[in-house]
């Protein structure tokens, strides 16, 4: 399997952000919403990892998983969201059989106080 990773968010400037901190150290892509998603993994793929943000319009993180899941097994998949909630981490790893769920502000807090 290829080392791309596929990231996927309905804001243009996250993957932005994503490919100018990421985008030296790995081979990434980036997809605006679920649809464009779906369409990259047939077509451009397969990737190796996807990371995908919970809440976007028309389908949602966890339905784009789920597909994910069953079209292509082989994928690892992750959530990152701001919405980290224990409902929806829950509902991600049921649904999307997910690898990692990570709510933004665990992230904010993950590095240790000097």
């Amino acid at each position: 399997m290829t080392e791309k990773i596929l990231l996927v968010d309905d804001d243009v400037n996250i993957l932005s952000g994503y490919q100018r901190s990421l985008g030296r150290e790995f081979r990434l892509e980036t997809a605006a919403g679920a649809d464009q998603a779906l369409h990259m993994m047939a077509h451009t793929g397969p990737h190796a990892v996807v990371v995908t943000d919970m809440r976007m319009p028309g389908m949602d993180g966890i339905q784009l998983l789920a597909r994910i899941k069953d079209q292509f097994p082989d994928t690892v998949r992750v959530m990152l969201t701001g919405a980290g909630d224990v409902e929806t981490a829950i509902h991600a790893v049921n649904e999307g059989n997910i690898f990692r769920f990570l709510a933004s502000h665990v992230i904010g807090n993950s590095c240790p106080e000097p």
